[in-house]
């Protein structure tokens, strides 16, 4: 510094120019101060206000932008909607006051409620004057115990006055700071001039350029750093301040740009996981060129394609076929809504679907927005619907039917009994009745599959093992029998040599065998190969056809043949009942499947089929095993084992026949009987009479039924005894009388043997 002093005042030529520089710079100064200082000071106040207004402007730009938001979703209306938003304005409004360096900011409703502040007021209500809802000026007022200059804007749509302010102090602060900088400035730089000429030009231009090179370096790189502020007022003063003027106004707008492209991305990732996540097929098409745009997970299932592959092109190729070549929604006018149209896949097969199609602006642009479900299940529920429908109808009927055969089938199987205990033993009849009680036997057989087919008369309360049942088929003459009409079939068995048991009716089993062996039989008409096999085997996954089955341990029963198939509109009929292709006067009644069905659902279990034409068929039949053993009884019993004491019996039955019937069988077996033919005679005569045992018909028209009379006799004789014997078969109404102590539920026809075991075993209970 020494130095540099010597070498300034030895050199004349840089003194001679300092000197009139100096004077000049004293002249120049003291006008300088004269006059640059008002416009400076103005300067600084626009730039001030400017900031006010910009503030408020901003902040009125806010709250337009959310009010837009929800005008655009249309939720305006939607108070929880309005409070989020609100807030979020309001928040945002507060966030100016950090952008604006001393400017505060307020947001508060026309009752002059403070909603917002950047500063902690402690009042909830200003007491501020009165406020326009025109555009204001800036305005001096005070503001609690200081001075402020304040501008404001209205909304009304939100009834909000946002108001910009700035304290007197903060506002002259700036002007003072320029006055002094004015004259130090001009004074000291006068003094220094000669000194520091070529250090000014260094480190007021050479210096402050270099580093707004590397600002506008780093906003390429995406960094907005500010130069230092030199607090100048010349021209690189300036641009120092609006370079950093416009880096935090690009600052600003990166923010807000980044905040946009940021939420915008959210709600991009939350429409879209709500988009994939509901089950509803969902297409974007562009209604001019019909292309596909957008879909989501459930539609992309539904086609069976890549989403790449999918969007791009052309509606008809999924959606639906033009008519004609033309649109049906935007050339021919259609509307769907809620309406049922087809799917094509990708792999050209069609599928029923439910679709609405809604026009939608997006953008400027129109689009058709198809929202759809696959009915595909559904109609495959109403088909299965209406086969139970069906099933249950027929059932019905069938039931019907079956009681009536019973009571006429009970004289055929019934009677024999009693004429062949009054014959001689070399009689020449005994052949021709045991033939007629045979044939009525069959006949009770065809109405028990009508009782199985209304599903109204199994029992599955036996344990039963299924290779035994099988087993005594195959070796039965009625397999015999159908060996000799189909002698080119093989059949081959692979039973589980532990099978489990299972409970069920060993009868409607044994008849469900048969019609399986029977139908494969059928199917190879020139021979083939039928083969039976069980298994245990434990089910944890649905089995096809069944939406809901019970996990646990089944055995499966499966029937194999190497015949004709069953084709696809066959297989949803062949348990339909009376539907047969056999060849007429060999197979029966086409009762056989149906009555397999019946039984499979009675015993709480699955069937599956599966055929392919021309190479077979197989039906897979699921039962729920038990745990239980297997108790055997099959001893003969002796006449002498059932016969009677003279305990005297009370009949009620409507039918004639069967009265006397009864009567005879129960005379013969050493009772005394009595017969009435109504429900209402039975309780009159028991008003006065008492009896040991009571044998009940369920259903006795028009008068009352087995359950109301033996409900009317108990009250009069509470431990009352009595059996059921009904050609109908058993329903709730039965298990009610079996709950109030009713023994014995037979079915008509009954032999002597089993209404008098029967009546035996209730006596004695």
């Amino acid at each position: 510094m020494k130095k540099l002093r010597v070498w300034f005042f030895k050199n004349k030529i840089l003194l001679s120019i300092f000197l009139p520089v100096l004077g000049a710079g004293l002249i120049l100064s003291a006008l300088s101060v004269s006059y640059l200082t008002p416009p400076l000071v103005s300067f600084i106040q626009d730039r001030t206000d400017a900031e006010l207004k910009l503030a408020s402007n901003s902040a009125l730009t806010i709250c337009e932008n959310h009010f837009n938001y929800l005008v655009d979703l249309r939720l305006e209306d939607d108070f929880e909607m309005n409070f989020a938003l609100k807030n979020e304005a309001v928040k945002e409004i507060k966030g100016i006051s950090k952008q604006l360096h001393k400017v505060n900011m307020l947001v508060i409703e026309d009752n002059q409620k403070v909603l917002g502040s950047s500063l902690n007021l402690k009042e909830k209500k200003l007491v501020l004057p009165k406020f326009s809802n025109g555009k204001s000026l800036i305005t001096a007022i005070q503001f609690g115990d200081k001075p402020v200059r304040m501008h404001f804007q209205y909304f009304p749509f939100w009834n909000w006055h946002v108001v910009s302010f700035i304290s007197q102090k903060d506002y002259t602060a700036p002007i003072l700071l320029a006055k002094k900088v004015v004259y130090l400035g001009t004074f000291g730089v006068l003094l220094i001039t000669l000194l520091t000429l070529f250090i000014v030009f260094n480190i007021f231009v050479n210096l402050p350029l270099k580093k707004v090179i590397q600002a506008t370096q780093s906003v390429i790189e995406g960094k907005f750093d500010m130069v230092d502020d030199t607090g100048r007022n010349d021209e690189i003063g300036q641009l120092v301040v609006s370079f950093n003027s416009m880096i935090e106004n690009l600052g600003k707008k990166n923010s807000d740009i980044t905040d946009l492209i940021r939420e915008l991305k959210k709600s991009d990732e939350r429409q879209k996981i709500i988009m994939d996540s509901v089950q509803t097929g969902i297409v974007t098409i562009d209604a001019e060129t019909h292309k596909i745009v957008d879909v989501n997970s459930a539609a992309i299932k539904m086609i069976g394609a890549a989403k790449e592959q999918i969007i791009g092109q052309a509606c008809h190729k999924y959606m639906c076929a033009p008519e004609s070549g033309k649109c049906p929604i935007t050339h021919l006018g259609q509307k769907v809504d809620n309406s049922e149209r087809t799917l094509i896949k990708a792999n050209g097969e069609k599928i029923p679907i439910l679709k609405n199609v809604v026009s939608i602006i997006l953008g400027g642009k129109k689009y058709l927005l198809e929202s759809f479900v696959d009915l595909t299940e559904k109609k495959k529920l109403e088909i299965r619907l209406r086969s139970a429908q069906k099933m249950e109808v027929i059932g019905t009927l069938a039931g019907g039917v079956a009681h009536d055969l019973n009571n006429i089938l009970s004289g055929i199987v019934s009677y024999p009994d009693l004429i062949l205990m009054d014959l001689p033993e070399d009689s020449p009849l005994i052949e021709s009745i045991l033939t007629i009680q045979n044939s009525g036997e069959k006949a009770a057989v065809i109405v028990q599959d009508l009782l199985t087919l209304a599903r109204r008369g199994v029992s599955v309360s036996e344990v039963v093992n299924l290779n035994t049942i099988i087993s005594e088929e195959l070796d039965s003459p009625e397999f015999e029998k159908l060996k000799s009409f189909h002698s080119n079939v093989r059949v081959d068995t692979h039973f589980e040599k532990d099978l489990l048991n299972i409970k069920g009716s060993a009868a409607h089993l044994s008849k469900t065998v048969m019609n399986l062996l029977s139908n494969a039989a059928e199917a190879m008409l020139h021979g083939g190969n039928l083969i039976i096999s069980t298994e245990n085997r434990y089910i944890d996954r649905p089995i096809k056809g069944y939406e809901n089955v019970e996990e646990g341990d089944y055995v499966v029963l499966k029937v194999s043949d190497t015949g004709t198939g069953i084709s696809k509109g066959d297989i949803e009929k062949i348990f339909e009942p009376f539907y047969t292709k056999k060849i007429m006067g060999r197979s029966g009644t086409g009762l056989g499947m149906a009555v397999v069905w019946g039984t499979v659902k009675d015993h709480k279990g699955y069937i599956d089929v599966e055929s392919i034409e021309g190479k077979g068929t197989t039906l897979t039949l699921y039962f729920p095993v038990t745990r239980e053993g297997i108790v055997s009884d099959k001893s003969i019993v002796s006449i002498e084992n059932y016969t009677g004491k003279e305990e005297s019996i009370l009949i009620v039955d409507d039918i004639k026949e069967q009265r006397e019937l009864a009567s005879k069988m129960l005379t013969k077996l050493n009772y005394t009987v009595t017969a009435i033919s109504s429900g209402e005679e039975a309780v009159d005569y028991m008003n006065n009479n008492s009896t040991d045992l009571l044998v009940l018909d369920m259903i006795m028209p028009p008068g009352i039924d087995g359950l109301e009379t033996y409900k009317r006799i108990l009250k009069r004789h509470p431990d009352q005894k009595a059996i059921i014997a009904s050609g109908f078969s058993e329903t709730e109404r039965v298990k009610e009388a079996e709950r109030l102590g009713v023994g014995e539920y037979i079915k008509k026809p009954y032999t002597l043997e089993k209404i008098g075991l029967a009546v035996k075993k209730e006596l004695g209970r």
